[in-house]
């Protein structure tokens, strides 16, 4: 499997980083606007990852996890989805359990982080939900 910690995602960008950044922008065009920059910088998983196996099941979009653990039993992940927001979502996600333990994973007060990036209230039940779908997928890693 592909060791996924040299991703720019490995521990170069924290969830401190992300919530400073998203929560400096006025307006919810401008969070949406960096959302989808940090989107961008996740590397595209390959065609030989985006099989039925790593699909995340519960996302309107096609969307896709793999990671691999490495020696000390952290976790690294390798997320992609065809739709930029998702893959933005999927950002702030990796920005935040990237490098982690299950256990710190597991420790993670995800609700608690997406409130403070005023996510939550702004996305359609849909999105909310393949969110969730994610976070779920991330967590039974």
């Amino acid at each position: 499997m592909t060791d996924f910690s040299s991703s720019p995602f490995g521990n170069e960008i924290t969830s401190t980083d992300v919530i400073t950044l998203l929560t400096a922008q006025a307006g919810w065009q401008n969070k949406y606007r960096q959302l989808i920059l940090l989107g961008k910088k996740i590397p595209a998983l390959t065609d030989d990852y985006k099989v039925a196996e790593n699909q995340i099941k519960g996302c309107e979009s096609q969307a896709w996890i793999v990671f691999s653990c490495d020696n000390d039993g952290r976790l690294w992940f390798g997320l992609d989805s065809d739709a930029r927001i998702v893959k933005g979502l999927m950002a702030t996600l990796l920005a935040a359990v990237n490098g982690k333990t299950r256990v710190e994973i597991a420790a993670f007060d995800i609700d608690c982080y997406f409130t403070q990036l005023g996510f939550m209230q702004q996305l359609s039940p849909s999105r909310g939900n393949g969110l969730k779908a994610v976070i779920a997928a991330i967590q039974a890693a």
